[in-house]
This record gives C-alpha cells, sequence and structure tokens, in this order.
C-alpha cells in the first residue's frame, strides 16, 4: 500500500490527534457561523464583471447570440460565462447604473423607453438615458432586483419561464423569484484576470503575504510551459488538521501522483495549484480570516498570472474540507465549485444561501467525522441548487466499494454530487481495499471530473 500525504508513516497518531482536536474545532466553527443580513445592493464593484443569475430559473441574463448590434433582444440562457453573459455596472449616478455588455459593450435598455408591463429589455449603444439606468433593490439571501429608473420597473423573465430563450421584459415590482438576480463576480479590473497578457510576476515555490495584519504562506504550482495569454483554472487545495502545505504540494509517500490530492496530475498541466498553510496547521477561520486569506491570495495570484475567473475551484480533506466548504458558504459567487472530502462545518458557514456545484465525498465508516455530518454539507447545497431531494444509495460495510450519484433536478450549472465509500476517515480510498493510495485511488480521477465540466 502506498500511504497518502495526510500521515506519511504515522497514521494512526494522525487519527488520534484529528479525534482530539475536532470537538473543540466543531465548536469553534460553528461559533464562527454566522448568517449575515442580505448583501447591501448599492455594493458593487464598478471595475468588475459580473452574471447575473435569476433566481426563479438559475440561468443567466444573455444576449441572444451575442449579437452587437442596436435592439439585439436580451433572454436568460443556461449559464456559460460567455462575454455575452458578462456585465458591467457602469455609475451613473444617484444611486443608478447602466449595465454594460462585455462582448459588445452596449447596455441594457428598455426599448422606447416604455413604461409599459411587459416591455422588451434589449441591448442599446450608451446614451445614459433613463430607460438605461438601473438601481439595485435588496431581496433576501443576496439576490437583488434591477429597477429602470425611467419607469419604476424591475427586469423579470417573463412568466417566470425556466427555459433557454426565456423573455426578459420590464414589469411592475412584486418581488417574485423571476424578479430576482444573484450577482455573481467574474473579475475585478477589467479583464479575464490582471496578469493576463504580461509576463508572470509569480513563480512556482512557496510566497508569503501579509493578511488581516498575519504573516501567511501558500505554496503555487504554476503549469510548465505556462502562457501569459491563456487563462487557466486556479484550483486551491486545503490540508487536514495537522497537516501543512508542503505535504498537499509534495503528495507524500505517493508523490506528484498525490500532489495537491492529485489535481496536478489529474489536470494535466492546465491549471494554476495552490497549497495554502493554515495557521496552526488547521483552519478555524476565526473571526472569518481565513477567508479573507483566501481574498488575498485570489488577488496575488490573478495580479501576477492569467487565470480565469469563471473557474476558481477548491478542495480539501478533513479540516481542509471544512474549509472549502466554509468557502462555499462565503464564497458561492467567487467560486465555481468544491470538492469536499471527509469534511464537516468545523471553519465555519458565513452566509450558506447561494448555489454553487457540490461535491461531497465521505467515508461510511469515517470515526472521525461521522458520515452524517457530510450528508448535513451536502444537503444544505441540495436545497441551495434546487436539486430534487433524495436519500443516494451507498455502498454496505465490508464491500470496499464506493457510490457515486448525481443529483436530478438541479438548476443548470450547479450539479451537486455525492460519493460515499467503504472506508473510515482517509481521501485516498481504494475499491476492493481497506487501505488507501494517492496513485490508484479513485477520489483525486473524480474530483477532476467534477471541476473540468466546467468550461
Amino acid at each position: 500500500m502506498t500511504a497518502h500525504a495526510a500521515a506519511p508513516a504515522i497514521r494512526h497518531r494522525w487519527w488520534s490527534r484529528i479525534a482530539a482536536v475536532v470537538a473543540a474545532t466543531l465548536a469553534i466553527g460553528l461559533l464562527a457561523a454566522v448568517r449575515p443580513a442580505p448583501a447591501q445592493a448599492a455594493t458593487v464593484d464598478t471595475n468588475a464583471w459580473y452574471v447575473l443569475v435569476n433566481r426563479n430559473s438559475g440561468k443567466a441574463l444573455d444576449v441572444s447570440g451575442a449579437s452587437t448590434a442596436d435592439g439585439a433582444r436580451v433572454a436568460q440562457w443556461t449559464r456559460t460565462d460567455g462575454a455575452n453573459q458578462q456585465w458591467q455596472f457602469v455609475d451613473s449616478g444617484g444611486g443608478f447604473y447602466r449595465l454594460k455588455a462585455r462582448h459588445s459593450d452596449k447596455v441594457l435598455d428598455v426599448a422606447g423607453a416604455s413604461a409599459a408591463d411587459g416591455a422588451a429589455v434589449q441591448q442599446w449603444t450608451d446614451h445614459n438615458g433613463t430607460n438605461q439606468q438601473f438601481r439595485l433593490a435588496d431581496s433576501d439571501a443576496g439576490h437583488v432586483r434591477l429597477i429602470n429608473r425611467g419607469s419604476g420597473k424591475a427586469v423579470e423573465v417573463q412568466g417566470g419561464s425556466t427555459a433557454d430563450g426565456g423573455n426578459v421584459v420590464q414589469y411592475t415590482d412584486w418581488g417574485g423569484a423571476n424578479q430576482q438576480w444573484q450577482l455573481v463576480k467574474l473579475s475585478s479590473g477589467g479583464g479575464s484576470g490582471s496578469g493576463c497578457g504580461s509576463a508572470p510576476a509569480l513563480t512556482s515555490g512557496t510566497h508569503t503575504i501579509q493578511s488581516g495584519g498575519k504573516s501567511r504562506s501558500f505554496i503555487l504550482r504554476v503549469p510548465d510551459g505556462y502562457d501569459s495569454n491563456h487563462p487557466y483554472r486556479l484550483i486551491f487545495a486545503f490540508h487536514w488538521r495537522g497537516g501543512t502545505a508542503g505535504d498537499v504540494a509534495s503528495g507524500g509517500t505517493s508523490g506528484s501522483a498525490w500532489s495537491y490530492y492529485g489535481q496536478q496530475e489529474q489536470s494535466g498541466n492546465s491549471a494554476i495549484l495552490v497549497a495554502p498553510q493554515g495557521l496552526g496547521n488547521g483552519w478555524a477561520n476565526s473571526g472569518g480570516e481565513d477567508i479573507t486569506f483566501v481574498d488575498d491570495m485570489i488577488r496575488r495570484v490573478e495580479g501576477a498570472l492569467c487565470v480565469n475567473p469563471a473557474q476558481r475551484f477548491a478542495t480539501g480533506f478533513s479540516w481542509g474540507g471544512g474549509m472549502s466548504y466554509a468557502l462555499a458558504c462565503s464564497r458561492a459567487n467567487v467560486f465555481r465549485a468544491v470538492a469536499v472530502m471527509s469534511g464537516a462545518e468545523i471553519s465555519g458557514c458565513s452566509g450558506g444561501s447561494q448555489p454553487i456545484a457540490y461535491f461531497g465525498i465521505h467515508g461510511i465508516g469515517d470515526s472521525v467525522l461521522g458520515i452524517a455530518q457530510g450528508r448535513s454539507l451536502r444537503d444544505r447545497f441540495v436545497a441551495n441548487n434546487g436539486c430534487t431531494a433524495q436519500s443516494p444509495r451507498e455502498p454496505a460495510p465490508g464491500s470496499r466499494t464506493h457510490i457515486t450519484t448525481l443529483y436530478s433536478g438541479c438548476r443548470a450549472g450547479y450539479p451537486v454530487q455525492w460519493a460515499a465509500f467503504d472506508g473510515d476517515h482517509i481521501p485516498g480510498p481504494v475499491d476492493g481495499s481497506s487501505g488507501e493510495s494517492g496513485v490508484t485511488t479513485w477520489t483525486k480521477t473524480e474530483i477532476w471530473k467534477f471541476f473540468a465540466q466546467f468550461q
């Protein structure tokens, strides 16, 4: 058997260390789980690009056919994060904004400056008319309504349609789910990442930054043959309690096959990889400081390298899984997907009401963080993502197998997947064995497949 990076030589003592701290950590993490008030609508980054996702349908505000013509129809469509689904908020003063389409530089416009219910919403050359100005009104769970300055009416998907191509019109503001939009921030600085098109300002290795008044570090892996004109996936890989960034980056005794939980190997040199170092070798996330650390790492990495901001991902094992879950809760509009291995709510869950693509992996015999805790994390995003609730099949004790279930009914672009395996608290289980191996485990392959579906 090839041991995984978590404890190459002292696995049982590592388990006992986790067990000893988890109870205290759970208390810390649960106390940190604060549900904030709805986001303040006026808080938008005018340098950023956003995808606007309809609450009712889960589909994105889209200029049909990526047209650049005046009068082109605006509709909803399955989220692709294409340039015709990206919008920048241009300040018009007085709390109003114009929404500029990235592909055309034209703005959202109520056709003919109509004040009627059902008037079409289109794109048009920016003339800063009141029919092109919108204020953002808060709804719950961080959603907003777009209220036109000229008519006082809200932008909605007509008839509550959930179909691709559903009409986007204006209608009297009544606060319906089809009038509510989630603002998914893709990038700041107006580009795919400010590091694109320039010589790389970071190289592979250990880097130190200041975050929250503390010195924090991470290990970076830049793809061989890095191309500054190619936007890369960015994958964060968080270590377990008592582990280190070095354990994750090196792959331990399994070597490069298990580096970054196998994502270096599986990505085939196509992703930028980050292994952050937790304070005290853990992720207590006191006062949200580890979330802030992630924000700061994103700014540092994306300021220096070319990253696709629509393809940020996070994974981790045990406490690292708890940290990935905390990001799913508080940064659903920053990360595209997370994969949580044998996790629990031990790093908090600030927010936790918005959808994000979610993959949970857990052993049915987990003696450290019982599988019920993993199911609970999963079920939050089953609800957030609008999936059909179910009790997915799990393998029988002694079967030495795993069963992966893809939930049905989820909003387009927000899948939930669950993999239960017959085993204990380990990240690298192998079918047909009670042991583990970073070389032959199925987890790394399934995690990469889950991440790679987002193009």
